[in-house]
């Protein structure tokens, strides 16, 4: 995880220390929430002064709030605009209250960045929708989006990745990148929002050659159903089909080249757009003289490219994590055996 300059100079202006400007950091834009103990393991300290001088400072400044849980345990929640006006963050939800679920879900997702932090995330919306859109070359349209109406009426906005769990390339990814997708459980009955995700996010998965993925819980109960579920979704996903790609390439190129250029609608063109910078080689150019002078039948190219097209490799582990469970769940009474 790299800190640009201009963020940790704005939270050292702020009064902060190198080791709270760089937590702050983390918290403001991977979790708004945080304990003391995340402060202090990210700190390495022992001594609970160094969390105490920390929390005081915040609560002093206003730029954050203390919630009081069982066994006299808190969390504190990073609001202040301030804060996330200093890491270019300002407009981020994670300024408002949340559900207790929602809070769990997020001391989760920083217990995994804190034990993690060499991985390089995708921290904002923009750079995720960049990376799939710009350099992969997969539509807008296959990523997962929420549909939110304006204070305008009639109009809308649409929100990608909007479950904000972390999304990343690991440290030994370096040479040959792939991303990593996620989901957090920070202590769910069920796998009903699990599948609820996975089906948001399927389209997407079937159109990648390589596909990691971690689910991230606080106990291990569902583990192993879990990967189950992962599995069979990710397998009766509507794969793209090769054959069918090139086909309609060579249809909308042929369009483009004899300059019919009003029978090409917009998506037509992003998509000839995209598809002449993913088939940009030798042998999909021979193919395509070959069925523009009927020499290659429509059936022989989508056959071929589909035998051509690599199989997809899937990747599914788990992560067991904290999540400051002690702080929301009454401890169990140990039954009592009687008299020896």
């Amino acid at each position: 995880m790299t800190l640009s300059g201009s963020s940790f100079e704005n939270l050292r202006s702020l009064g902060y220390t190198e080791d709270e400007a760089r937590f702050l950091y983390i918290v403001a834009t991977h979790s708004s929430y945080f304990s003391t103990r995340q402060y202090l393991q990210f700190t390495g300290a022992k001594s609970g002064e160094k969390s105490m001088a920390f929390t005081q400072k915040l609560l002093g400044k206003g730029h954050a709030t203390a919630k009081l849980l069982l066994r006299n345990g808190r969390i504190y929640h990073l609001h202040s605009r301030l804060i996330y006006r200093a890491v270019g963050r300002e407009n981020l939800r994670n300024r408002r209250e949340h559900s207790v679920e929602y809070i769990r879900t997020k001391l989760a997702i920083l217990d995994f960045v804190l034990a993690h932090l060499d991985c390089r995330y995708f921290e904002t919306e923009a750079e995720k929708v960049d990376y799939f859109c710009t350099k992969l070359g997969i539509s807008r349209g296959i990523l997962p989006a929420k549909r939110y109406s304006g204070a305008i009426r009639h109009k809308t906005t649409d929100r990608y990745f909007v479950d904000k769990f972390p999304l990343f390339f690991a440290p030994e990814s370096s040479l040959s990148p792939v991303v990593t997708f996620s989901f957090v459980d920070p202590g769910l009955m069920t796998l009903a929002s699990f599948e609820t995700h996975l089906l948001a996010y399927a389209t997407l998965f079937s159109a990648l050659p390589l596909l990691s993925f971690v689910y991230i819980a606080t106990r291990s109960t569902h583990f192993e159903s879990a990967r189950k579920l992962f599995l069979t979704i990710t397998q009766r996903a509507p794969n793209i089909d090769p054959g069918e790609q090139v086909l309609r390439y060579f249809t909308l190129r042929k369009l483009w080249e004899a300059k019919q250029y009003g029978k090409l609608n917009d998506d037509d063109l992003e998509f000839l757009n995209r598809a002449t910078k993913q088939f940009n080689d030798a042998l999909t150019d021979i193919r395509y003289c070959q069925w523009v002078q009927g020499r290659a039948s429509s059936d022989t190219i989508q056959a071929e490219f589909r035998d051509l097209a690599p199989k997809q490799e899937v990747c599914f582990s788990t992560e067991l994590v904290d999540g400051q469970t002690a702080l929301f769940q009454p401890s169990v009474a140990r039954k009592s055996h009687g008299p020896d």
